[in-house]
C-alpha cells in the first residue's frame, strides 16, 4: 500500500474532496477501493490514465459497455457529427427507429424494442409486462443472479440466500419471488409445475455469480419448461448482449426467450 500511496498522490487528494460530497467518497459501491480509489483522467483504447499519470490495462471497459474500447475514432466522429444537431429532444426522431431496427435484426427474440434508462428499469418494466400478460404474480429467478436495483428481483443475490439483501427493502416486495440454483433444471421444473409463474428471469450466462456457463441442454430445458407451463422465459442479457455475439447468448446458444433485457452496452458508454 505504501507503493500505491507514492504513485497516487493526486488520487488521494481527490478522494478527500469526494468524501465531502459523495457517500463513502464514491458514486458506486464497487468503486470503494481501499485505501482509496485511483481517479481516471482520460482513456484510449484499452488503456486508462489516472490523475497521477499511471497507466492501466482496462479489462473492465465501462462495465463491459465499451466493446470497441475507449474513445474509438469512429464513435468520436459519429458523436461530433450529431452534437450540433442536438442530443435530447423529448420527441420522436429517426435515430430511435434506426437503432430499434438494428436490434430487431440481430437479436432473435426481439420483435419490438422498448427503450429504458437502465438495465434495472428494463427488468422492472419487463417483469411487470410478464405479470400483466399472464395474469400471474409469482416469479422465479436464479440464485446469485443480479438484475439491478429493482426491489422485487433484489433477492437471492448473495449468500446466505433468502435473507433481506439490503436495508430499506420491504420484505413484502419479494414475497412472490422464488429462486433455484443455476443449471438445476429439475429444481426449476418442480416449482414451475407447482406454482403458476408469470416468468422465469435468468442470465443465460451468470455474471456477478462467477460467469457460470450453461450445461448442455439446460437452456433448452428451461425453454421447454416455460412453453409447457405457459410461463414467460426472460433472458437478462445486460452482460451477454452483443458480447457473446451480435445475437447475444440466445443467438450463441440457439435458445430464444420470450423477452430480453439489455442495458448499457446498447449506448456504448453513453446514456
Amino acid at each position: 500500500m505504501s507503493e500505491y500511496s507514492k504513485r497516487t498522490g493526486k488520487s488521494k487528494e481527490l478522494f478527500k474532496r469526494a468524501k465531502k460530497v459523495l457517500p463513502a467518497g464514491v458514486s458506486y459501491a464497487i468503486r470503494a477501493l481501499p485505501p482509496y480509489p485511483f481517479y481516471i483522467d482520460h482513456a484510449k483504447g484499452v488503456k486508462l490514465y489516472d490523475a497521477d499519470g499511471n497507466v492501466y490495462t482496462d479489462y473492465w471497459v465501462g462495465h463491459g459497455a465499451l466493446i470497441l474500447g475507449h474513445a474509438h475514432d469512429n464513435i468520436i466522429s459519429a458523436v461530433e457529427k450529431q452534437l450540433p444537431k442536438g442530443t435530447h429532444f423529448g420527441f420522436s426522431h429517426e435515430k430511435e427507429i434506426e437503432l430499434a431496427e438494428r436490434i430487431v435484426k440481430h437479436v432473435p427474440s426481439a420483435e419490438m424494442v422498448r427503450y429504458t434508462s437502465s438495465g434495472t428499469e428494463a427488468n422492472m418494466y419487463g417483469t411487470r409486462l410478464a405479470r400483466a400478460y399472464t395474469g400471474r404474480n409469482k416469479m422465479l429467478k436464479i440464485e446469485g443472479g443480479w438484475h439491478g436495483g429493482y426491489d422485487s428481483l433484489h433477492a437471492y443475490v448473495s449468500r446466505p440466500y433468502g435473507r433481506v439483501e439490503s436495508a430499506g427493502l420491504n420484505p413484502k416486495t419479494t414475497e412472490d419471488t422464488m429462486a433455484v440454483p443455476y443449471n438445476d433444471l429439475e429444481a426449476a421444473t418442480r416449482i414451475a409445475k407447482k406454482e403458476k409463474l408469470a416468468c422465469i428471469v435468468m442470465e443465460p450466462v451468470m455474471g456477478a455469480a462467477g460467469f457460470l456457463t450453461p450445461e448442455p441442454g439446460y437452456l433448452e430445458g428451461m425453454r421447454e419448461l416455460c412453453t409447457e407451463t405457459d410461463t414467460l422465459l426472460i433472458f437478462d442479457e445486460v452482460i451477454t448482449g452483443f458480447r457473446l455475439g451480435m445475437g447475444g447468448a440466445q443467438g450463441y446458444y440457439g435458445v430464444t426467450p420470450d423477452l430480453t433485457f439489455m442495458g448499457k452496452v446498447i449506448g456504448g458508454g453513453f446514456p
